[in-house]
This record gives structure tokens, sequence and C-alpha cells, in this order.
């Protein structure tokens, strides 16, 4: 499973490249799951993410790294259902709402954790 986290990690750098680049990217997919109820989809994912990356966390480089990851990703998935929609939608939407300068800095974010995700395998 070591090969998930890796994968994981270059779809992060991935998509922070690309938001880098075209910030509104960022938004169209936060209103993406903002639609419906693919919030709790959401939320099912990072479940499952982070709980991967806890088990896979023992065979990686830098295991404390891929724990810390794994746990970020269970909280999300916990706070997408205890929160409730309204409060959720109302922080992505705080999101969405952002300058272009904070979305591009959130990508640095983004791009610089995922490599260190695809460093810690």
């Amino acid at each position: 499973m070591v090969w998930f986290v890796k994968l994981f990690g270059l779809l992060m750098v991935a998509m922070g490249a690309v938001y880098l680049v075209k910030p509104v990217v960022m938004k169209k997919l936060m209103r993406f799951w903002t639609t419906g109820n693919r919030l709790y989809l959401g939320g099912f994912l990072a479940l499952l993410i982070g709980i991967i990356f806890i088990f896979t966390a023992p065979r990686c480089e830098l295991t404390w790294y891929v724990v810390i990851m794994g746990i970020i990703a269970l909280a999300k998935g916990i706070f997408s259902f205890v929160l409730g929609k309204k409060r959720v939608h109302a922080i992505i939407d705080k999101w969405t709402h952002s300058s272009v300068s904070t979305l591009r800095l959130l990508a640095v974010i983004v791009l610089i954790l995922g490599a260190l995700l695809v460093y810690a395998t």
C-alpha cells in the first residue's frame, strides 16, 4: 500500500501545480464537493485515506509524517460528518471567496505537503 501513499502524494503535487497556475480550478473543485450529498462522499473518502495512511505508515521512510497526514485526513472526514452540511458549506464558501493570492498560497502548501509525502515513501 506504500504505492497508494506515493500516488496520493503525486496527485497532491499535480493538483498544487494546477491550483498555482489557475486558482479558479480550486474554486470549481470546492463547489463540486458542496453539491448534493457529495460532501458526505468526500468525508468518507477522507476517512478511508486516513485509515490507509495510518496502516501504511510503518512501511514508509518517514513514518511520523505519514501518520500525521493520516490523522489530518481522519479529522477532516470526522469533521465533515460532525459539523453538518451547513457549517461545512460555510467554511468552504469562505475559502471560495478568498483572494487569488490566498488561494495560490494554499496551492503552494498543497504542493509542498504532496512533495513531502512522496519523499516520505
